[in-house]
């Protein structure tokens, strides 16, 4: 049986060298988004698809197929597979040319296009339940005020992310 340990100790090795907003390391990042559902009384299926939720991005880049030969439950790599975001380019670059055109700026028409993204990227996750709590969590705890840095606050690289983070934490919570 697969176990938030094994789930833990996957995400250990394949984060390692990472850190979060605050300059931890990555996995305690997951380890309280983790943390908080269980305090909510989620399942350890729930906990262990929010300590993997990163595995099949970019920074890891791990398959389905290594996942299943670690030892990961078909069912939670389909939820991972559901997480995973990978940028739709051709969509921001088609939305920010159209506002652009509109006379929208174009550092303001580049974040809008990769806010719609997000959402359309939320919107996948409605249908599974267990993308669903481990998303809500994960914006939740992104969006709190240890994981904006002061310093960034102002900037406004960082009020868009903000922005695109309450966005869809209001569609997810619907």
């Amino acid at each position: 049986m697969f176990t938030y340990d094994d789930a833990l100790e996957i995400a250990t090795v394949a984060h390692v060298a990472q850190t979060d907003k605050t300059g931890g390391p990555y996995v305690d990042y997951l380890k309280t988004i983790a943390d908080n559902l269980k305090a909510a009384g989620e399942s350890e299926e729930v906990q262990i698809v929010a300590l993997l939720q990163d595995m099949m991005g970019d920074a890891t880049a791990y398959s389905s197929d290594k996942l299943l030969s670690l030892g990961v439950p078909e069912s939670v790599v389909a939820t991972l597979s559901t997480l995973a975001h990978h940028k739709n380019q051709s969509f921001i670059d088609d939305y920010s040319c159209k506002r652009m055109a509109e006379g929208v700026p174009a550092e303001d028409a580049a974040y809008e296009a990769r806010e719609k993204d997000y959402l359309r990227y939320i919107e996948k996750m409605m249908a599974d339940p267990v993308a669903r709590k481990v998303k809500i969590e994960t914006l939740k705890t992104l969006l709190d005020e240890k994981h904006i840095p002061k310093n960034e606050r102002r900037e406004k690289k960082t009020r868009f992310r903000i922005q695109k983070y309450q966005a869809a934490l209001t569609l997810l919570e619907k």
